[in-house]
């Protein structure tokens, strides 16, 4: 009786493990996604975007005009405005200022996670789940432009979102009518952002559907109710807009935009001077720290052949390759643009896990690529702790200490901690060193570079002082930077109350002289040249800010000559 009962109590026991576990593993990427996505959001504005955008939903503001984009109050057609009108929203809810401006970015980010998660849990085991989200958590492309005021981290999302419900249906079996989600989230894509967030799902579903020689979709008759609903949302949204942004949703212009290859140009380069294999070097840098995992993971998967027999591995393939050829061929290239690729690499790596922890699978064993591969990442985090603060000063400003010495030695116990692992072949040690690595370096960007970067040379700190310069006894103090600034986050920063009133022109700069004798201004070196250059002014520099990427401002003394 008492085997009898032993025996019965171990399936219950079993399970109340399992659940447990996965509840574990669900408030660790609670923990990692709230730190990383919602930690320090208040910081300044960063790389220009950021205050382009938030510029452009604060005219849109203050105009009322919800369809018709401004900047610097210039017609902007170069996207869509569903963007500007969730910036919008969630200031209007949160006010005017950097949480909220960056709020939907993170809501969409930590979305995708969750999405990332599911998915995985579904196609594979809980474990592939976790780790899948946990690389879309903690990335480094993901981490440093997913909780910005940028479009990338939104498109992302509902590209995921769009993927995700064809999933459920193509590999899964489940209803049909996750059609709707796909083409409706697929619909929203392109409304955010031309139809870029059309075009890459619907890319992914037909390669999938040619090589598996798989009809089912085009026989179904959701998918036509979703497509044609979809088609209908669109042409509707582009009808309330005006002719400007009309080009967005045309099929001729999308590919033009998107898939214009590179290969007509010299050597190969895209109009942005990029060439054909330049994401395949950022990859490195942009999936950090996970990176060193890349080539291993790939190659498990490409070694389940036939792949029309693996759905899985055939499906994850053709996410992370097809969207990489897609935007390897794209005619303009740009870091963030990785982004919408995150997800796929993170359950790709999933994978690599799950396979990882089978006990009778071949891939428990270390080989040689994968054991150099970690190697090198422990000595980079090692490395990283001592000379890191290099870029950061050329690229950031930022001269004093980053971080503290106490992090410093945690960071390189863990790193010793890999490099052993790896050297001794402990793989299932060394993939679990790589995650507590990966959610370390959230820490690091999170809780000491980002602040370190605010505090060094952040356009609103830059902007704060010349404000409080302004309500000082003196000359009054203007702002001239006409037509595109360099330096969008300052001019946001500016603009967003009347302390430092706007000067739209040099016919502006020459009245205001004359009716108000010696004045001040705050500008860019360009314009700064334009001045000196002009008859009947005496202009000298009172003042230089610097900013990261040269985007310097100059408080200038301006006063008529003789």
């Amino acid at each position: 009786m008492g085997s009898v009962g032993h025996e019965q109590e171990a399936p219950l026991l079993s399970w109340w493990e399992a659940d447990t576990h996965r509840y574990v593993q669900m408030l660790v990427l609670a923990l990692v996604s709230g730190w990383a996505y919602f930690a320090n959001l208040h910081l300044s504005l960063l790389e220009g975007s950021e205050g382009l955008y938030a510029g452009i939903a604060g005219e849109m503001a203050r105009r009322g005009e919800f369809f018709d984009l401004t900047y610097q109050g210039i017609p902007y057609f170069n996207k869509p405005p569903l963007f500007f009108w969730l910036l919008n929203l969630s200031t209007s809810i949160w006010g005017d200022h950097e949480t909220a401006l960056r709020l939907p970015g993170s809501l969409a980010a930590v979305g995708t996670i969750l999405l990332t998660y599911v998915l995985g849990t579904q196609l594979m085991s809980s474990r592939a789940g976790f780790w899948a989200a946990l690389v879309v958590a903690t990335s480094h492309v993901f981490l440093w432009y997913g909780r910005r005021v940028l479009f990338d981290s939104t498109l992302t999302f509902l590209v995921t979102l769009a993927l995700f419900a064809w999933i459920q249906v193509q590999i899964l079996g489940r209803s049909s009518r996750w059609y709707l989600v796909t083409f409706l989230s697929m619909a929203l894509g392109a409304m955010l952002k031309e139809m870029h967030g059309f075009f890459l799902p619907l890319l992914i579903m037909a390669l999938y559907a040619v090589i598996q020689r798989d009809a089912r979709m085009v026989r179904d008759r959701f998918f036509w109710i979703g497509l044609a609903g979809a088609i209908a949302l669109l042409a509707w949204y582009s009808q309330l807009l005006s002719v400007g942004y009309q080009h967005h949703f045309l099929l001729g212009s999308a590919i033009k935009s998107v898939w214009n290859s590179g290969l007509s140009g010299a050597a190969g380069t895209s109009k942005d001077g990029h060439p054909l294999y330049w994401y395949l070097g950022m990859m490195w840098a942009d999936f950090f720290p996970w990176c060193a995992l890349l080539p291993s993971a790939l190659l498990l998967l490409w070694q389940q052949r036939p792949l029309r027999a693996h759905q899985t591995e055939l499906v994850l393939l053709v996410w992370v390759l097809g969207l990489f050829t897609a935007f390897s061929l794209a005619t303009l290239k740009r870091e963030p643009y990785l982004t919408t690729l995150v997800p796929g690499i993170g359950l790709m790596i999933g994978y690599f896990y799950h396979r990882s922890s089978q006990s009778s699978d071949a891939s428990r064993t270390m080989s040689p690529v994968l054991r150099l591969f970690l190697v090198v990442l422990a000595l980079v985090f090692i490395g990283g702790m001592f000379f890191g603060a290099a870029p950061l000063r050329r690229r950031w400003l930022v001269s004093a200490p980053v971080v503290s010495p106490l992090f410093i030695v945690i960071m390189v116990s863990l790193g010793g901690a890999l490099l052993y692992a790896a050297i001794t072949s402990r793989l299932q040690l060394a993939l679990r060193m790589v995650g507590v690595l990966a959610v370390a370096y959230v820490v690091l960007v999170v809780n000491y570079v980002f602040p370190a970067i605010d505090e060094a040379a952040s356009p609103r700190k830059a902007t704060e002082y010349i404000k409080s310069v302004a309500k000082e006894a003196g000359p009054p103090m203007f702002l001239f930077i006409p037509g595109w600034p360099k330096n969008e986050d300052a001019v946001y920063y500016l603009k967003r109350d009347t302390v430092v009133r706007d000067l739209p022109d040099e016919d502006a700069v020459h009245h205001a002289v004359r009716t108000q004798g010696p004045i001040r201004v705050i500008t860019e070196e360009s314009h700064m040249v334009t001045l000196q250059k002009q008859a009947g002014l005496v202009v000298e520099t009172l003042q230089e800010f610097l900013q990261p990427g040269r985007k310097h401002l100059y408080l200038l003394s301006i006063q008529p000559k003789g």
